[in-house]
């Protein structure tokens, strides 16, 4: 026969084995009892039990306005708790007393406490007819939810029979509810205290501020993507939520109580049709009449329930907060709709979330107004907190917003994810694209340099054809008939020279400076000058770089001042030859200014000479003008600067 708690399969047979474990256990044995020895020399002799705390839920009422409590001969009358007047003594108002008696075995030697859950509206603690603390004043009674903790001084408390009185005051038109009462030793009541605390003031602040913080930052995302109108919608529904979970922590707030309470259910409706416009926009479906609707609800809320609230209106404001439960019902069926169309992860989580979030609010609400109910006025008191609370409605949207939270968001790494790919992609496509236009670049670089090199050979061969070619066919021709003295031919075959030396200076590197080509052409033209008896005044200054001084363009300066040299050479007599530069009033233009001292000229001349000065001025872009003085001939070449 089998022990009670005792397995026989678990018997291990005899052996050396056997003998260690127990020889082990033995050892272990012993070691605990002595360190249980030890524990009790150092505990006290004669340890005493924490009182128990005590649930005062019988006490006796009377109404009165009295200052202190009521003595012993007034009418009371029994009352169980918890207690509500609309139940009990429905249209009363006013003060009211509460006498509840407790007995304690020995005198507190640490604090004592009284603990409600809830005291509404305004409620003052008495001990022993000593004022131990108010929840309110009573021309300011708060409008939320809370428990309320009196702590006692342990003088007040003495052993045996000790009275509590609980003075309550009930504004017109409000509730009066006083649950069942706690007392005992405040190290016991604190901890329900503060866990009561933490569900209902405490975590709706915390709701309401993730609310904001999150409800902008899908604003901000849907200002900067306006097509996601569900970022939108979603960001406004939090922050209606933000002001809804207000009413479970804002004490006094700074407007009447009527406004206050419309203020706050048109937050509730705003969460709803926000939430549908979500809905709507996620699943892609497009219903303008509805949506019309939605915002005449959201539009027309505030006006409603302030009417409700002033009791004018009639039926419609009266009954305007089933609009909330309808909305609700619809976006919860276009959600669940899409998760059987679709059957993604995404629109299961949503419906799911949906319809729990529906169940916490209808059993929030209901438990909201269970103190106008029997019997579940017994449930709303005697139930764990977490399932009864009325603060369990703003803990009731939590699955729906982590849940929406969670696919915004996913949905937003998704279009960075892809978006970053994109631009990777585009990068790739744009080193690609720039590879192949650098690789064109070149060739087109190279095929112009090719072209440049072509035109500029044929440019070479046409001036040496033209010049040094003519001038030394020519020669040969008069050489061949013996038509020419040697004195002819030298002369001739100089100009040959000198055409091949302004060739070979034009392909000179100038870097858009007109000196160097000047000083050039003086160094060809200064000993030639000399032979002749000539002297040269050089006044070249520095002047602006022109941009026309391409090869081309410097052999044509050239032709036209060695063609303005020649023929004071040939034609003016002169002894003195002046090259002058600079900058004309207006600064856009550089001169080269040839003067001599010779014959000059009268009339107009117009041989083939000046005809090619005039006509390669006119190809550089410049002006060329040729003057007879009172001392000899004056060439003036006018360049652009720009």
């Amino acid at each position: 026969m089998k022990r009670a708690g005792w397995d026989s399969s678990s018997v291990t047979p005899r052996g050396s084995f056997v003998r260690t474990g127990i020889a082990a256990h033995s050892v272990l044995l012993m070691r605990c009892l002595a360190l249980m020895a030890l524990l009790g020399l150092a505990l006290p002799t004669k340890a005493t039990a924490p009182d128990p705390i005590l649930q005062l839920n019988s006490a006796e009422f009377i109404l009165s306005d009295a200052d202190q409590p009521p003595p012993d001969s007034a009418p009371w009358k029994p009352q169980l708790l918890p207690d509500a007047w609309r139940r009990s003594r429905p249209g009363t108002y006013g003060y009211a007393w509460y006498r509840l008696r407790f007995d304690v075995p020995h005198q507190p030697t640490e604090p004592f406490a009284i603990y409600t859950s809830v005291l509404r509206t305004v409620g003052v603690v008495y001990v022993n007819g000593i004022l131990a603390g108010r929840s309110a004043p009573f021309d300011k009674p708060e409008l939320s939810r809370r428990p309320h903790f009196f702590i006692i001084s342990p003088s007040l408390v003495h052993p045996g029979t000790n009275t509590l009185h609980l003075q309550l005051y009930v504004k017109q038109g409000w509730p009066g509810l006083v649950p069942t009462v706690e007392a005992g030793d405040e190290t016991l009541l604190r901890p329900e205290y503060e866990w009561r605390m933490l569900l209902q003031p405490t975590g709706p602040q915390i709701i309401c501020v993730f609310s904001i913080t999150f409800g902008l930052f899908m604003l901000l995302l849907w200002l900067r993507r306006r097509r996601e109108s569900a970022y939108g919608y979603f960001g406004l529904s939090m922050l209606f939520f933000a002001v809804y979970a207000s009413l479970y922590f804002v004490r006094y707030p700074l407007m009447p109580a009527h406004l206050w309470f419309s203020l706050i259910d048109s937050a509730s409706m705003g969460v709803v049709v926000t939430i549908c416009l979500f809905a709507l926009r996620y699943v892609g479906w497009h219903w303008p009449r509805t949506e019309a609707c939605l915002w005449a609800c959201l539009v027309a809320s505030p006006f409603l329930f302030f009417c409700r609230d002033i009791d004018v209106g009639g039926w419609l404001p009266a009954n305007w907060y089933s609009m909330f439960h309808l909305v609700y019902l619809l976006y919860t069926g276009i959600l669940i709709a899409a998760a059987w169309r679709r059957r993604t992860l995404d629109t299961v989580l949503l419906s799911i979330a949906t319809i729990i979030s529906y169940v916490g609010v209808v059993w929030g609400n209901y438990m909201q107004g269970a103190e106008d109910r029997w019997p579940s006025l017994l449930l709303y008191f005697y139930l764990p907190q977490y399932l009864v609370m009325p603060s369990v409605l703003p803990y009731s949207f939590l699955p729906l917003y982590l849940v929406i939270a969670w696919i915004l968001v996913g949905r937003f790494v998704r279009s960075l994810t892809e978006y970053e790919a994109l631009n990777a992609e585009l990068e790739q496509r744009v080193t690609q694209k720039h590879t192949e236009l650098e690789q064109n670049y070149q060739r087109i670089q190279q095929m112009e340099r090719q072209q440049a090199v072509v035109e500029e050979r044929q440019r070479i061969m046409s001036d040496m054809h033209d010049g040094i070619g003519g001038q030394l066919i020519s020669t040969l021709s008069l050489v061949e008939h013996g038509e020419a003295s040697s004195t002819e031919v030298a002369a001739a075959l100089r100009e040959c020279v000198d055409d091949l030396r302004l060739t070979i200076d034009s392909l000179e590197p100038t870097e858009n400076d007109l000196l160097p080509i000047l000083g050039n052409l003086r160094y060809r033209l200064d000993g030639r000058l000399k032979k002749q008896g000539i002297n040269l005044d050089w006044r070249v200054k520095e002047v602006p770089k022109l941009s026309c001084l391409n090869p081309r363009n410097v052999l044509h300066i050239l032709r036209i001042l060695q063609e303005a040299f020649t023929n004071v050479l040939k034609h003016a007599h002169a002894s003195m030859i002046r090259v002058e530069t600079g900058v004309d009033a207006l600064g856009k233009h550089v001169f080269i200014r040839v003067s001599d001292n010779g014959n000059g000229f009268a009339g107009e001349h117009t041989g083939r000479g000046l005809e090619n000065m005039r006509r390669r001025a006119h190809i550089i872009g410049g002006e060329l003008d040729i003057r007879p003085s009172p001392t000899g001939t004056t060439l003036n070449l006018s360049l652009p600067v720009a």
